[in-house]
């Protein structure tokens, strides 16, 4: 029900926290399901806000169940069509109920849904692709096994930095190939590993052949716009500065940074403009100025971060 209503923000937002979002092959996110998206996972849960909110169709994924352990944390990725994964570092008395989510993954597709899959099974805050994990090969077997024959789409994404505002991002996204080039529903047990294997194989060279260098971090501003970015750093800053500071600090020695500070911005920035709407309207501005003055910060937020080129 929410996940519409969010995604929609976060399109917004991500105009105003990135510089560009190039996409290759666009037209492989317009498709419907069933479909396995398969990624590598350089940035935590920003990787997959930025590939929903290019996706045409809701997509379901699969996120590290430790950051299900809190109810308000839980209600807001379950809402985002998220379902916990955990790894032995997260205990051995929680890797039972993978298998709930390995099936509530296989009905995503067999409801002809799209489900996007970090196939690395980690993050390290790196534009390489990293060795993968057999999650995702599983869920495709077990999918196939109960008579569904989904798409495969291996998809690539870099970045020009991992601990800023302001970013430059590439999605790369391969060709599509069906589930049944690498899985057979008769096949034998003791040739389930060997499918997996191929399968994983095959994405790896496909992810390889897409991947490009993740784009300069270098920044060019138009002169004439300095005095339209100087009045946008300055309506912004108290609230961008701060909140920064508390993310970097809670976040340190973590992958989070840029999902963190995304997150607390996008729901921080209403509230902020909400209260300066309301310090506005106690000074005694008129309505119309008042409400002009609200309207324009996000347009000049967007023109600080996409004058950069």
């Amino acid at each position: 029900m929410l996940y519409h209503p969010l995604l929609f923000i976060i399109r917004i937002a991500l105009k105003i926290f990135c510089v560009s979002i190039k996409i290759q092959n666009k037209q492989a996110l317009q498709q419907r399901g069933p479909l396995l998206i398969v990624a590598n996972h350089p940035d935590s849960f920003f990787d997959a806000l930025v590939i929903a909110a290019n996706t045409k169709y809701p997509l379901s994924f699969l996120a590290r169940g430790d950051v299900f352990t809190k109810p308000w944390h839980n209600f807001l990725l379950r809402a985002l069509n998220m379902m916990p994964v955990y790894r032995q570092r997260e205990g051995k008395e929680h890797l039972y109920k993978n298998q709930n989510s390995f099936d509530a993954s296989v009905d995503v597709l067999k409801q002809g849904g799209i489900l996007l899959i970090f196939i690395e099974g980690t993050c390290l805050n790196k534009n390489a692709i990293q060795p993968f994990k057999k999650g995702a090969a599983r869920i495709l077997q077990q999918a196939v096994a109960a008579g569904v024959t989904p798409a495969v789409l291996p998809a690539v994404i870099t970045y020009n930095g991992f601990k800023h505002f302001g970013k430059k991002i590439c999605l790369m996204l391969g060709s599509t190939v069906p589930a049944t080039q690498f899985f057979n529903k008769s096949a034998l047990a003791e040739n389930a590993a060997m499918e997996r294997n191929n399968f994983n194989n095959h994405v790896m060279r496909e992810m390889i052949s897409i991947f490009k260098e993740p784009p300069s971090k270098k920044y060019k501003r138009p002169i004439y716009l300095f005095p339209i970015i100087g009045v946008a750093w300055f309506w912004h800053a108290p609230l961008f500065l701060m909140i920064k500071t508390f993310v970097a600090h809670k976040t340190k020695g973590t992958v989070f940074y840029d999902s963190v500070l995304f997150a607390v911005l996008l729901f921080a920035y209403p509230l902020y403009l909400l209260l300066l709407f309301m310090l506005l309207y106690s000074i005694g501005l008129p309505g119309f100025i008042n409400l002009l003055i609200i309207m324009l910060h996000p347009l000049l937020a967007i023109i600080y971060t996409r004058s950069k080129k």
